[in-house]
């Protein structure tokens, strides 16, 4: 008799199976697959219950490379304290952090990621910071609790962190994202109405962790909840933006204004890698930051606001009217982007990197732009509509941060490697499909910014395969493919063309009587001609380089 069940490939495949031996679906499959009976029957109905339903969902966040964490029971600690060796309890309680872990990530948020993100006051945070465990049940320290958490696990993530040793357990950057949601979910439930500030600025943080670990869809989902939640309290709305904010959020809370600005930017630069439409249009009222012309974390996030204003043009605004963009567009905006002075230009901070970062990979965008469109063209007088464009923004990049390091472009996470890759590779591509022109010796050809940025980016892409092998791979395709810049063979002699002068090898006749004096190279023989190298007017021997 058939059993009266499906088959173990139906059942992994879901789909419908005929219940026979082989069944139909396993028969008529192009590549022959064994259908058999083997996993034993389930039981119908729910396998689990809603809560630990829901912990599983928390628990399927990426942990970043390297970390790890103890899944062991709770085991007796030093002078017979119960030390708990697991962090995320199976009851969906949230979990345990001590102090000591977190106060020292707030520490370092304050130090590297605070021009960044400038909107926590860490004093006053560190002040109220506690031992995070499954009894915080009131509403307020909840909520700070997951603002807390949301912060640390988008420091850590971003700078990259080792996770941390908290009693016998590793904490890391998924930990405190964990910790993070099923605070959320102790604290407001199913009903996700945490319309308040630590609600908005975990909403945004969540959104930083996420988009660093590469979970493109969760990460849009927070931001654009978060940009949401601002709006029901008319965060955008620069009139009421600041009677907003009294009582228990001025302690917590710096820089009331920037707290929409700084959503409005990170949707539209994540939206864009993404090839998505942001949810918020329009752009965010800039009343309250002109006043602070004094405040460089104001004008940091001014200038980047004001570049995106400028592209808007081309990325958002145009496309939701549908508009047509003409190469008289694409034009008027570069020179808007490239005309656009930075407040901090002058100033050496992760903020200013930014700024100059994302101003040449909109410049880039707009090129890809005009050669989807075909405007490209060798002889036309605009530098945007040429081949070698892609050069020209390299070369403004590398000149623009040769002033950084890595420790200030850390910070900045994914979305500056993004941006940097889509500059790198678009000269790439333009290197390898375009013919090799020539560069004199004073000059830097393409491929010698195209090398140069990719040292610049080497420690931040050994984050992510898939970026560092296609740069990795074009870049030594075109150093490969370069001209040899040391010699090149002319009918003269072997002229030389290297970075500190040109010159010509040329043939001097050899002696077979050479004078008493001559000290000749050793190495040339008898009736073999002699090499001389005559270079910016004057003559020396070879031998007088060994």
């Amino acid at each position: 008799m058939s059993p009266k069940r499906a088959c173990d490939i139906c059942i992994s495949r879901k789909v419908k199976c005929s219940g026979s031996w082989p069944c139909d679906t396993c028969r008529e499959a192009l590549t022959r697959v064994p259908c058999t009976y083997l996993k034993p029957p389930r039981k119908r109905g729910p396998k689990v219950r809603r809560v630990a339903r829901q912990d599983q969902d928390v628990d399927q966040i990426p942990i970043p490379p390297g970390a790890q964490r103890n899944e062991e029971s709770v085991q007796p600690g030093p002078q017979g304290l119960n030390v708990p060796q697991r962090v995320a309890s199976d009851d969906g309680a949230p979990a345990t952090i001590s102090k000591m872990v977190l106060a020292p990530v707030v520490r370092l948020y304050q130090q590297y990621s605070y021009s960044v993100w400038p909107v926590i006051n860490v004093d006053r945070l560190l002040d109220k910071i506690e031992d995070i465990n499954p009894q915080t049940t009131e509403h307020d320290a909840g909520n700070l609790a997951c603002l807390i958490t949301a912060l640390c696990a988008a420091t850590m993530a971003q700078l990259q962190l080792a996770p941390m040793q908290d009693g016998s357990t590793e904490v890391d950057s998924s930990v405190m994202a964990q910790t993070c949601l099923r605070m959320r979910r102790h604290c407001n439930g199913s009903d996700r109405e945490y319309f308040d500030f630590w609600g908005i600025l975990t909403s945004f943080f969540l959104h930083v962790y996420h988009a660093k670990v590469n979970q493109r869809s969760v990460a849009m989902m927070y931001i654009q909840e978060a940009i949401a939640a601002a709006k029901m309290i008319r965060l955008d709305n620069a009139s009421r933006r600041t009677d907003k904010i009294k009582g228990l959020y001025d302690d917590f809370i710096t820089n009331k204004a920037l707290i929409f600005p700084l959503l409005w930017v990170s949707e539209r630069g994540y939206a864009m890698h993404l090839g998505r439409t942001p949810s918020c249009i329009d752009p965010p009222p800039l009343t309250d930051l002109k006043d602070s012309p004094t405040d460089l974390h104001v004008q940091g996030l001014l200038d980047l606001v004001m570049l995106f204003i400028a592209f808007d043009q081309i990325s958002v605004r145009g496309k939701s009217q549908n508009e047509i963009t003409s190469a008289t567009h694409l034009t008027d905006t570069e020179n808007k982007l490239s005309s656009l002075r930075l407040n901090i230009a002058g100033h050496v901070s992760t903020r200013t990197a930014d700024c100059h970062i994302t101003r040449e990979w909109m410049r880039t965008i707009l090129w890809q732009e005009a050669l989807s469109m075909g405007l490209l063209s060798s002889a036309t007088s605009t530098d945007i509509m040429t081949f070698g464009f892609p050069a020209q923004v390299s070369r403004d990049l590398l000149h623009a941060l040769r002033f950084f390091s890595e420790t200030d472009l850390l910070p900045l996470g994914r979305d500056q490697l993004l941006k940097c890759f889509e500059v790198a590779n678009s000269l790439a591509d333009t290197v390898l499909l375009t013919a090799s022109s020539h560069h004199s010796s004073f000059q830097h050809a393409p491929q010698d910014f195209l090398h140069a940025l990719y040292q610049k980016l080497s420690p931040f892409l050994e984050q992510d395969p898939i970026l560092n092998s296609i740069l990795r791979t074009k870049t030594a395709e075109v150093l490969v493919m370069a001209p040899a810049r040391l010699l090149t063979l002319e009918p003269g002699g072997v002229h030389i063309n290297g970075r500190i002068g040109q010159g010509t090898i040329e043939y001097v006749p050899y002696s077979d009587t050479p004078d008493e004096d001559d000290h000749s190279n050793p190495i040339v023989g008898s009736g073999s001609p002699q090499l001389m190298l005559s270079a910016n007017g004057y003559s020396r021997h070879l031998s007088d380089f060994r």
